[in-house]
């Protein structure tokens, strides 16, 4: 028998026959996430069901000297929770309890399983949320959003996943359960291994429950849908409404490709008549119980105001709460659209507001003159600075035609124009991942964002938790 073998006969001695599946079918599905862009291998796919599990086979794995992925949802697009040398994946799926909530401390317990939306349901009825969204919340699960500190379309507002964790359950190579943190709002006795983990991509140690803090449930919003000719005026309208409207909670761009891709998909008309190149969805949230008539009334005066400014060529806000979903669609469902039945890479970059515009027509002119067989996506988080660029391969929707690029070719050449894309990010002091993370497919371009002196300690503290480099192994350096 060999370590896998050896190591599945003990596991065999304290999970279920359905808690270990070796299936190639299995395999496949849980060795890859959403950025698909690598071959997947994977040994054998586990699925605890409480931390007590997570232990045991942490340490069982530590013994025969096996790699363990944690796996969550993977919706992530860096190749952070794929497996290519034939690891073990430790799918947390079915560690989703959710509850209970303490209303005194807004605070909820949840496994790291939990899949986002299904906490944002369960919170709803009393009238509280945990405020990290994002167009995948239907599919990403809490320990992934800790994992890579997601942030999403409300960050303007609520900021990142790790303002809204008050404490970890998290398990080390070794077995060891540790709690960091627990419920407190105040703690100061030396270093935060919770903040350690939140970002970490899973290669510290596999955070299997969490203690979430929560916020009230915005009573009303209004959602507006702007066309506008550019992206300079995008950013302009972005600082003149940050400076006049209070309760701004989320101010997301998409150009007229990714409108152009949504609404093809979706079947559905653009929901402006003067299309211009790029388009706003902004949403403005309140807690006053007045009602949405009095939040119409407040919000005429701004609103009359953006269209003086002449940066506004079309807008529709919604009416109702029906409506306010229907417009939000365009914006969430532009990664699924270019995903769709395509080869698709993609880069999550992020630059201080105050250079976004200028960065973009850089990039913009740069992709245009020396890309021009690629269809370029621009789209993302205005309020953070947090662009999403997605490149389609061409004719990657249909079988092989005569004269198609091909996979391989085609991801060599956008590796190639990252790095292109990485040397301007650098001049403008911007980072090569806002978002998914480093995983595999950016650990090549770290020195971009990170000084080699930083990298160093990345690599003693990730000595320090995982002396054999079994857990998540080569991801991030």
């Amino acid at each position: 028998m060999n370590s896998v073998d050896n190591f599945l006969a003990q596991l065999a001695l304290h999970l279920q026959p359905d808690q270990i599946r070796i299936d190639e079918e299995t395999r496949l599905r849980y060795g890859q996430d959403w950025s698909n862009s690598l071959t997947p291998h994977a040994s054998v796919v586990l699925f605890p069901r409480k931390t007590e599990e997570v232990a045991f086979i942490l340490k069982t794995s530590s013994e025969f000297n096996l790699a363990i992925i944690p796996s969550g949802g993977r919706t992530g697009l860096s190749a952070g929770a794929v497996a290519t040398k034939g690891e073990v994946i430790l799918s947390l799926e079915q560690l989703n309890f959710i509850g209970p909530i303490h209303e005194g401390a807004l605070t909820l317990r949840v496994g790291a399983g939990a899949i986002t939306e299904a906490v944002h349901d369960f919170c709803k009825p009393h009238k509280l949320t945990w405020p990290v969204d994002f167009a995948s919340k239907g599919s990403s699960t809490v320990g992934g959003n800790i994992a890579t500190n997601a942030g999403g379309v409300r960050v303007i507002r609520y900021g990142n996943t790790r303002n809204w964790v008050l404490g970890l359950t998290a398990v080390t190579m070794d077995g060891t359960i540790h709690e960091f943190n627990g419920e407190l709002e105040k703690n100061n006795t030396g270093y935060d291994f919770r903040h350690l983990l939140i970002g970490s991509e899973g290669t510290l140690a596999v955070v299997t429950e969490a203690e979430l803090k929560l916020s009230p449930l915005p009573q009303e919003r209004l959602v507006f849908f702007f066309s506008l000719e550019n992206f300079k005026s995008v950013v302009e309208l972005f600082t003149f409404v940050r400076k006049r409207v209070s309760g701004l909670s989320a101010f997301e761009c998409l150009d007229r490709a990714s409108l152009d891709s949504v609404v093809q998909h979706l079947g559905k008309a653009a929901p402006v008549k003067n299309l211009g190149k790029v388009f706003v969805l902004m949403e403005v949230e309140s807690h006053s119980t007045e009602g949405t008539d009095a939040l119409f009334a407040q919000a005429e005066g701004w609103l009359n105001a953006i269209f003086e400014t002449g940066l506004v060529l079309d807008g529709v806000m919604a009416q109702n709460e029906r409506e306010a979903v229907a417009l939000w669609q365009y914006r969430e469902t532009v990664a699924e659209s270019i995903l769709n039945s395509h080869d698709v890479h993609q880069e999550d970059v992020s630059v201080p507001i105050a250079k976004l515009s200028d960065f973009f027509s850089e990039i913009e002119a740069r992709y245009a003159k020396a890309y021009p067989e690629f269809k370029v996506f621009f789209f993302g988080h205005i309020g953070d600075g947090n662009l999403h660029i997605f490149i389609q391969r061409p004719g990657s929707h249909s079988s092989a035609a005569t004269g198609e690029m091909s996979k391989e070719e085609f991801f060599a050449r956008t590796k190639a124009s990252d790095l292109e894309l990485f040397k301007v990010l650098k001049n403008y002091r911007g980072s090569i991942s806002a978002e998914h993370g480093i995983g595999l497919l950016k650990k090549h371009a770290i020195h971009f964002t990170r000084s080699p002196a930083e990298v160093a300690l990345m690599r003693a503290i990730k000595k320090a938790f995982d002396p054999q480099d079994l857990l998540n192994p080569g991801k991030i350096f």
